[in-house]
This record gives structure tokens, sequence and C-alpha cells, in this order.
């Protein structure tokens, strides 16, 4: 059975989102739903509701497989937005550097 989950980002900060139970916007993918092909279409439906009262923008679903008890995004781009950056830790969201490079 093909699984997704739904993820946006915060319209306040760009914080990544993910879907979870309740309905309710979750900052860990650990906590995202994980919705069949028909709970999908209303779990999207909730996502445009939520864009119309401008709290998330850029909503979509996110294919997801079911190993060993965990959910992991099918696609490169999805891991690396479901278990964070690229980069160092230290340079991520609520960092200020004004570092001059001199050449």
């Amino acid at each position: 059975m093909k699984l997704s989950v739904v993820t946006a980002n915060r319209l306040r900060d760009g914080a990544i989102l993910w879907l979870g139970a309740g309905p309710a916007w979750r900052e860990h993918f650990a906590e995202a739903q994980p919705f069949d092909a028909d709970a999908l279409v209303i779990a999207l439906e909730f996502g445009a509701r939520e864009v119309a009262l401008q709290r998330v923008i850029g909503v979509y679903a996110v294919d997801v497989e079911h190993n060993t008890g965990t959910l992991s995004p099918l696609s490169a781009r999805e891991r690396v937005r479901a278990h964070g950056p690229s980069v160092r830790p230290d340079l991520g969201y609520g960092q200020t550097h004004n570092t001059l490079v001199e050449a």
C-alpha cells in the first residue's frame, strides 16, 4: 500500500512542518501521520484550508516507505528536509554570522 505524509512551511518563520494526528502541524518528521490515498485527499484539503488561513505555505504530499516501524521519505530531497540540514548544525536556524571574509 502506498503511503504519504503531508508537509508545508510555517508562514511566520519558514520552518518545515509535517501534518500529524489531530490534525496538527508538527516540527518533527517522526510525528508525521502517514496517509493512504483516500485519507491523503482529506489531509491535503486540510492543508489548503491552512494556506487560506495564512498559517502555512507550500503544502504537498511526500511519498514514504514504512520500514521496521519507522517512516522514511523516498526522495533524497525529502530525507534532507525530514532529518535536518546537510550543513553543520551550528549554522542552522537562529544563528547569526556577521563575519567579513577578506580575500
